[in-house]
């Protein structure tokens, strides 16, 4: 663990947090508690979306939904324990994780959540006027 290189949280980064410096949107407790915890990938990386995606092509143009805490937990972990997951399918590593996730302490899951309300904050600016619709509905619209 030693040689693991953890990313710092900085707030007036205005490339990462455009917008997001008003205390109503982002309350200052919800900025201690992501700076209690020492994510691995830096903070841009984890809130925003992949550049990959593994939809049907028809889906593909569609907006992602919002991370939640859980989908960023995922992807900070699986990135800080690459080499332990490398060889295994997704579904096994996500059986493992959703395990690891039941048993985090509450610091974790809090910092998590937070960074959650942080991710669908950015979501909200870069996809302005997005509404999910569940493909249901979807296809009734159409």
């Amino acid at each position: 663990m030693s040689n693991e290189q953890f990313h710092p949280v900085n707030f007036n980064d205005k490339h990462i947090y455009e917008k997001l410096s008003d205390e109503v949107i982002f309350p200052e407790l919800d900025k201690q508690t992501i700076n209690s915890y020492n994510f691995y990938l830096p903070l841009d990386t984890l809130i925003s979306n992949s550049q990959t995606s593994r939809r049907p092509k028809k889906l593909r143009n569609k907006t992602p939904r919002p991370q939640n805490a859980w989908i960023l937990y995922r992807k900070d972990r699986l990135a800080r324990d690459a080499k332990v997951y490398r060889g295994w399918k997704a579904c096994d590593i996500s059986k493992d994780l959703g395990e690891r996730w039941k048993n985090e302490d509450e610091i974790t899951i809090e910092a998590f959540n937070a960074l959650a309300k942080l991710a669908k904050h950015r979501h909200g600016i870069v996809n302005e006027g997005y509404k999910y619709i569940p493909l249901k509905k979807r296809n009734m619209i159409d």
